[in-house]
C-alpha cells in the first residue's frame, strides 16, 4: 500500500467519514443540498472549537512569552552578531524555559484546518449528489457559482465572498497582535482564494460558512465573558431552530425526523451541566487516575490499541476467513489479506492517531475521562462482538446483509444496554477503589490476545488462499472454454438466477428484433419454483423432483450438503453414460458455499462419482471479466464504482457494527450504504456477472468431438445496480422504469447475441438451449394482477422458462405454452431424445413429468442460509409455510394450505 494511501486512511479518512456522515444526516432530515453542506459547516465547527480553544490558549501563551522576553531578545540582537548572538539567545531561551520550536504554537489554529480543508476538499469536490442542485443563487452546486462573465472569464461570487468574510474574521482576531500573525491569516485567505476559485459552489459554500463560524467565534472571542454571552445565543439560537423545524419548516421532512432534530438540538441546551457531571467524574470518581499521569496513559494506550486491533485486524480477518475464496481476485487484489491493510490504518487514525493526538493536546480532567471511556468501550466492544453478536443473516461480498437487516428483540436490546451500562459502571468503580492496574492489565491481555488472533486468522487466510490458488492454476482466459461440438449434440442450460418470467414478453416486444434472434424458443409462463431463495429454489432445477424441499426433507438419512451436491451432478452423471463432457460454472450453492466452491464441488463430486474423472470441467467464472468489461463500458464519472473501493471503506464500518450495542447496528449499517455518500452503486455485483454473458462467445469454441452439456449459472439478474452507468450499446429501449427489469433485458439479450455466435458457427441447429431461473422476484403483481397467498407475493415462485429444442424453428415470434411446468422438469427437457426413461442415479426414481400429475408442493419458508435450519439433514419449516399447488398458477384457488408429512 502506498505511503499517500497509509496517511489517508490514518489522518483523513476519519474526517472524510464524520463529513459524509453529517452530510447525509441533514441531507435526509431536510432533504436540500444546500442545507446538507451548511450542516457539515456547523458540525466540522462544533467539533473544531474545543480545539479552536487550545488553540487559542497556545497563542495567547506564545504571545504572552514572546511579549515578555521582547526587550531582552532587542537587546542581544542589537549588542552582538553571529554566533555569539546564536549562543547568547540560546541561553536566553533556556533561562526564560523557552525553545523557537514553541513559536509554531501561535500556528496551531492554521495547522487544525489543513486536514479539514483537504477531508472537505476530497469528499465535496466530487460529490456526485452536489451535480445539478441550485441553492439561491447558485444554479449548479457542483460547478462554479458563475453568476456573471467579463469576456471569457467567469466571475465567481463565492470564492470573493469567502474571503471577503475570511479578512474580516482575520483583522478582528489579530487586532493588537504583531505584523507576522496578520501577514499569516491574510496569506492564507490569498491562497484559498486562488485554491477555491474554480472549485464547485457546495465545496466554496462550506468553506464560507466555516469563515462565517469562525468571524462569528472571533466576535464572541473579542468579548468580556465570551464563554456566557456564546452560551445563552446558542440556546436562543436552538429554540429559535426547533420552533422553526417544528413548526415553519415545509421542505419534505416528516414529523418524525423533524422531531429527532429538535431533541437533538435541545440536547445541547443542558451543556454547562454535562460539564459540571464531567468535573466530578474526573476529579471524584476518577481520581486514581486524575492524580496518576502514567496510569491514565497507560490505560488509554492499551485501550485505543486494543480497538484498533480489534476493529482493523481481528474482526475483518474474522470475515475474510469465513469465505476467503469470496474475497480473492478481486480486480487489482489477489490475496484477500490486502483488505486487512485498508481497515487497519483506518482503525489505527480512529482509535490511536486522533484520539492520541487530542489526549495531549488537552490536559488531565480529559485525559481521565477519555482512559475511562475508551477501557469502557473497549470492554464493551469485545463483549457485543463476541458475547451480544446478534444473528443477522449472512453478508454477501459487498457487505450487504442477503436479506437486510432485521431489528433484534427486545429482550436481547434491554440486555444489551443494561451489560453496556454496566460495563461503563464497573470501569469507572474499579477505577474508583483504585484497582486500575487491574482494568489495565485486563486490557493490555485482551489486546495480546487479540494480536494473537490477527496472526492466526492472517495465516489461515493466506493458506487458503494458497490452496485456492494453486488448484485454479492454469484457469487464464486462454484455458476457460465451453467447448462445444459442430457434429454432435449440445446441451446449454443458463439459469439466470430471479429472472422474472412476467418481464418476457414485454422484453419481446420492447426490444423489437429479439424474438427473431431466439429462433425456435418456447416460453411457459405458467412455470413455477420451490422456493423464493436459491438455496432451496434450485436444487429441482439441476436435479429434478427428488430436490424439491418437500422431498429432500423426506429423504433425511443423509445430509443436505450431500443431497444439494447430487442435485448437481444428476444430468453430468446420467450423461456421462453416453458419453457426454460435462462443463459448469459457478453452480449455485456449490459445496454449499454461498459463493459456489467449484473446487470443493469437484473434489467432493470425482470422490462419490470417479466415472465423470475427465468428463466433468468446473469453472468459477465469477468477477473474472469484470476488470476488462469495466474498462470497456464504464461512463466516465464513476470511478469509485468498484467492488475493492467498497471493501476497502467499509470493512472497518463492518467490525464497528459488530462492536457497538445492537440498538445502534441499524443506523451503523443505515440502508447499506454504511453511511458512504454519492456512490452510484455500492459494489460491482452485476459486472461481476454481467461480464460472463458478454464476453461468453469469446471463451465458447466448436472443438469438441463428443457431445457437450454445458450449464452456467449466472446472478446478474440477481443484482440490484443501476446499470445506466454502463455504456451498454445500443441504448435499449424499456416500457418499465423498473432496475430488475432493465437488467433481465439486457442479460436476454446477450443470451440471443450468443444464439447468433452459434449461428455463425453453424451449430445453433444441433444445440439444444434452456433458459430458467431458481425463482422470480416479488413484488411486481402489477403485471399479473394475482393477489398474494396470505400476504406471500406469488411472483416470488413464477420462474422463467424458456425452451429451444434441436433443429427449433419459429415463425417471427416466440411460441407461448401455457401448461403447467416447474423448473424441476428441466432436467427431463434436457434429457429428452437423448436418453430412453432416465432415472436419477442417486434416487433410483424416474425423470419425467409425471410427479407434478396431481400438483406440487412448494414452500415460502425462509431458509436461505444452511445454518437457519436446526437441523444438517432437512430444512427447518413451519407446518403452514408448505402450499399445494396445480395446473394453472394464475387461479387463485390452485393455491392451497398443506401440511407436510414425513415418511
Amino acid at each position: 500500500m502506498p505511503i499517500t494511501t497509509i496517511l489517508y486512511n490514518i489522518i483523513l479518512s476519519p474526517i472524510t467519514q464524520i463529513i459524509e456522515i453529517s452530510y447525509r444526516v441533514f441531507d435526509k432530515m431536510f432533504g436540500n443540498t444546500g442545507i446538507a453542506v451548511l450542516g457539515v459547516s456547523l458540525t466540522v465547527t462544533l467539533l473544531c472549537l474545543p480545539l479552536y480553544i487550545v488553540a487559542e490558549g497556545w497563542q495567547e501563551t506564545e504571545r504572552d512569552i514572546q511579549f515578555k522576553m521582547k526587550n531582552g531578545i532587542d537587546r542581544i540582537k542589537n549588542a552582538f552578531k553571529g554566533d555569539e548572538q546564536y549562543m547568547i539567545l540560546n541561553t536566553y531561551y533556556r533561562q526564560n524555559h523557552y525553545h523557537p520550536i514553541m513559536a509554531l504554537r501561535s500556528s496551531f489554529g492554521i495547522l487544525i484546518q489543513i486536514p479539514f480543508f483537504l477531508a472537505a476538499y476530497h469528499t465535496l469536490s466530487s460529490l456526485p449528489d452536489l451535480m445539478g442542485q441550485h441553492f439561491f443563487f447558485i444554479r449548479d452546486m457542483g460547478k462554479p457559482d458563475a453568476i456573471f462573465s467579463i469576456g471569457s472569464f467567469n466571475v465567481n461570487i463565492l470564492p470573493i465572498a469567502m474571503t471577503a468574510i475570511n479578512c474580516i474574521s482575520g483583522a478582528i482576531y489579530s487586532k493588537g497582535h504583531g505584523l507576522r500573525e496578520k501577514i499569516q491569516i491574510y496569506g492564507m485567505a490569498a491562497l484559498f482564494l486562488v485554491v477555491l476559485y474554480d472549485s464547485p459552489a457546495g465545496l466554496v459554500l462550506y468553506w464560507t460558512m466555516n469563515n462565517v463560524f469562525s468571524l462569528v467565534k472571533n466576535v464572541f472571542y473579542k468579548m468580556k465573558n465570551p464563554v456566557k454571552v456564546l452560551y445563552f445565543c446558542m440556546v436562543a439560537a436552538v429554540c429559535s431552530i426547533a420552533f422553526y423545524i417544528l413548526f415553519l419548516y415545509d421542505g419534505g421532512a416528516n414529523l418524525k425526523k423533524r422531531m429527532a432534530a429538535v431533541l437533538f438540538l435541545l440536547a445541547l441546551i443542558p451543556i454547562p451541566l454535562y460539564v459540571r457531571l464531567f468535573n466530578y467524574l474526573a476529579q471524584n470518581t476518577l481520581k486514581a487516575l486524575f492524580d496518576d499521569k502514567k496510569a491514565r496513559f497507560l490505560l488509554f494506550i492499551f485501550c485505543a490499541s486494543g480497538l484498533c486491533i480489534l476493529n482493523g485486524l481481528v474482526l475483518p480477518s474474522e470475515l475474510i476467513s469465513s469465505s476467503v475464496q469470496e474475497f480473492s481476485n478481486i480486480e487489482s487484489y489477489t490475496n484477500p489479506t490486502s483488505f486487512l491493510h485498508s481497515s487497519f490504518w483506518r482503525s489505527f487514525g480512529l482509535m490511536i492517531f486522533w484520539p492520541t493526538c487530542i489526549f495531549f493536546l488537552f490536559k488531565e480532567k480529559i485525559q481521565t475521562l477519555s482512559a475511562w471511556l475508551f477501557a469502557a468501550f473497549f470492554i464493551g466492544a469485545i463483549f457485543n462482538a463476541y458475547i451480544f453478536s446478534g444473528n443477522y443473516g449472512s453478508m454477501d461480498v459487498t457487505l450487504k446483509f442477503i436479506d437486510g437487516i432485521s431489528n433484534s428483540s427486545k429482550i436481547f436490546i434491554l440486555l444489551n444496554i443494561f451489560v453496556t451500562i454496566f460495563v461503563l459502571i464497573l470501569s469507572a468503580a474499579l477505577i474508583r477503589f483504585r484497582f486500575q492496574k487491574i482494568l489495565t492489565n485486563l486490557c493490555l491481555v485482551a489486546a495480546s490476545v487479540f494480536i494473537i488472533l490477527s496472526v492466526i486468522n492472517t495465516k489461515k487466510i493466506s493458506n487458503e488462499y494458497r490452496i485456492f490458488a494453486e488448484s485454479h492454476t492454469g484457469d487464464d482466459a486462454q484455458s476457460i472454454k465451453f467447448s462445444l461440438s459442430k457434429t454432435q449434440p449440445n446441451v446449454v442450460i443458463f439459469m439466470l438466477d430471479r429472472f422474472e418470467s412476467a418481464y418476457v414478453e414485454k422484453i419481446l416486444t420492447d426490444q423489437k428484433g429479439l424474438s427473431e434472434k431466439l429462433d425456435g424458443f418456447t416460453f411457459y409462463p405458467n412455470c413455477l419454483s420451490f422456493n423464493g431463495h436459491t438455496l432451496m429454489g434450485s436444487p429441482a432445477l439441476y436435479g429434478g423432483f427428488d430436490y424439491t424441499p418437500y422431498e429432500m426433507n423426506k429423504r433425511n438419512k443423509i445430509t443436505l450438503k450431500e443431497k444439494h451436491n447430487q442435485a448437481l451432478t444428476v444430468l453430468p452423471k446420467i450423461l456421462s453414460k453416453k458419453d457426454f463432457v460435462s462443463t459448469v460454472s459457478d453452480l449455485s450453492w456449490a459445496n454449499y458455499s454461498y459463493i459456489a466452491d467449484m473446487e470443493g464441488y469437484k473434489r467432493f463430486t470425482l470422490e462419490k462419482n470417479p466415472e465423470l474423472n475427465g468428463k466433468l470441467n468446473t469453472f468459477s467464472l465469477l468477477g473474472r471479466y469484470s476488470g476488462d468489461f469495466k474498462k470497456a463500458a464504464l461512463k466516465p464519472g464513476y470511478e469509485k464504482a468498484s467492488l475493492s473501493h467498497v471493501l476497502n471503506r467499509n470493512l472497518f464500518w463492518v467490525s464497528l457494527f459488530r462492536e457497538v450495542p445492537a440498538v445502534l447496528r441499524p443506523v451503523v449499517y443505515y440502508k447499506g450504504t454504511w453511511w458512504e455518500n454519492g456512490i452510484k452503486e455500492s459494489s460491482s455485483d452485476f459486472a461481476n456477472w454481467y461480464s460472463i454473458l458478454y464476453y461468453l462467445p469469446e471463451i465458447t469454441d466448436t472443438n469438441s468431438e463428443k457431445p457437450t452439456l454445458s450449464i452456467l449459472t449466472n446472478e446478474c439478474t440477481h443484482s440490484n445496480e443501476d446499470i445506466s452507468m454502463y455504456a451498454i450499446e445500443p441504448e435499449y429501449p424499456y416500457s418499465l422504469n423498473d432496475g430488475a427489469y432493465k437488467i433481465d433485458t439486457v442479460s436476454l439479450i446477450q443470451v440471443a447475441r450468443f444464439a447468433d455466435y452459434l449461428r455463425e458457427q453453424g451449430i445453433y441447429d444441433n444445440t439444444r438451449i434452456i433458459i430458467v431461473s431458481d425463482h422470480g422476484i416479488g413484488g411486481r403483481n402489477f403485471l399479473y394482477k394475482t393477489p398474494d397467498f396470505e400476504g406471500y407475493s406469488k411472483d416470488h415462485l413464477n420462474c422463467v422458462l424458456l425452451v429451444k429444442d434441436f433443429n427449433a424453428h419459429t415463425d417471427e415470434k416466440i411460441e407461448v405454452n401455457n401448461r403447467f411446468m416447474t423448473n424441476a422438469d428441466v432436467p427431463s427437457l434436457a434429457l429428452k431424445g437423448l436418453v430412453e426413461n432416465p432415472v436419477n442415479p442417486f434416487t433410483g426414481n424416474p425423470i419425467n413429468e409425471g410427479y407434478k400429475e396431481n400438483g406440487v408442493i412448494v414452500t415460502k419458508g425462509d431458509v436461505f442460509m444452511p445454518y437457519h435450519s436446526k437441523s444438517e439433514y432437512e430444512f427447518t419449516l413451519k407446518d403452514d409455510e408448505w402450499i399445494h399447488i396445480k395446473d394453472n398458477i394464475f387461479v387463485d384457488e390452485n393455491w392451497q394450505k398443506f401440511k407436510a408429512q414425513k415418511d
